[in-house]
């Protein structure tokens, strides 16, 4: 009796570590989605709701990286694939590299920079203190400044969104003296991004992540000539039971050979079937 009740005693033990184990396993699989997320890497669009000739121009542009900044690359002067203003941004988000800051860690956001007669370098994207200039450089330069938390907002329909700093989206698009090339700044607290140059004008922007890894998705339809019919190849055909074998006789030719079968002694053979896509396509009868 003793020992029962020693077994029913320990019941609600096993119960709570089995739920402790379930519980650290979800943890560790929702740590691991999000990480997943972070690591994969986006290149920037910008993404400008203004009615007007300049916003217009910034509408669908590149964000290129070049000179130590972050600029957006007007999409109708563009004619090269990178773009004539710097090499284009494509990066990722991680954690801060810096054990003198607190825990938990700001996200960082980084991205591989190719400067002319350099080696490719990855660089840490932040935002100048000072002059609210969007930039990039290695921890030595970046950690003075504003260097996180990065994230995004959730886009239409679950997208990847835009890039936000410190939990709130702030580009801004500054016009500049080089033909084609915005700066992009980041507004602070009070909607200050710096000094804006005399007579130059300064648009609200978001720049739009885009995912390296989605796959492209190419629509065919197949067209049916005139006088035939479109029957799935799994449906019966005729009153007939029909059985299609498949033979490939070309990569620009496959032909299904159909036979019916009217009685145990009795063989005849239909005409040939042509597939075109996905589908079968049968001559409609006369009469």
């Amino acid at each position: 009796m003793v020992l029962g009740l020693l077994t029913i005693a320990a019941i609600p033990t096993t119960i709570g570590i089995g739920q402790g184990i379930s519980r650290r396993d979800e943890a560790n699989a929702d740590t691991r989605a999000r990480l997943d997320e972070q690591m994969r890497k986006f290149r920037l669009e910008c993404y400008c709701e203004a009615a007007t000739g300049r916003a217009r121009a910034l509408q669908g542009g590149n964000v290129v990286l070049r000179g130590g900044k972050m600029w957006v690359e007007e999409a109708t002067s563009r004619d090269q694939e990178d773009g004539e203003g710097g090499n284009g941004f494509e990066g990722f988000y991680i954690e801060y590299a810096d054990n003198e800051l607190p825990k938990p860690l700001p996200l960082g956001m980084v991205s591989m920079v190719f400067e002319a007669g350099e080696k490719p370098t990855m660089n840490w994207i932040y935002v100048d203190r000072d002059t609210r200039e969007v930039r990039y450089g290695n921890r030595t330069k970046s950690r003075e400044h504003v260097v996180g938390s990065w994230g995004w907002e959730s886009g239409e329909e679950g997208g990847a969104g835009g890039v936000t700093l410190e939990g709130g989206e702030g580009a801004v698009a500054v016009e500049t003296g080089q033909k084609g090339l915005w700066e992009v700044r980041w507004e602070d607290e009070r909607g200050d991004v710096g000094v804006v140059p005399k007579g130059k004008h300064r648009m609200q922007v978001s720049l739009e992540r885009r995912m390296v890894d989605e796959p492209k998705v190419e629509k065919h339809i197949a067209e049916t000539p005139k006088g035939t019919e479109r029957t799935d190849t799994k449906t019966e055909l005729t009153k007939n039971k029909y059985v299609n074998r498949v033979e490939k006789t070309s990569p620009e030719e496959e032909m299904v050979k159909v036979t019916a079968t009217k009685g145990a002694d009795e063989k005849k053979k239909e005409p040939k079937l042509e597939i075109a896509s996905s589908t079968v396509t049968k001559p409609r009868k006369e009469g």
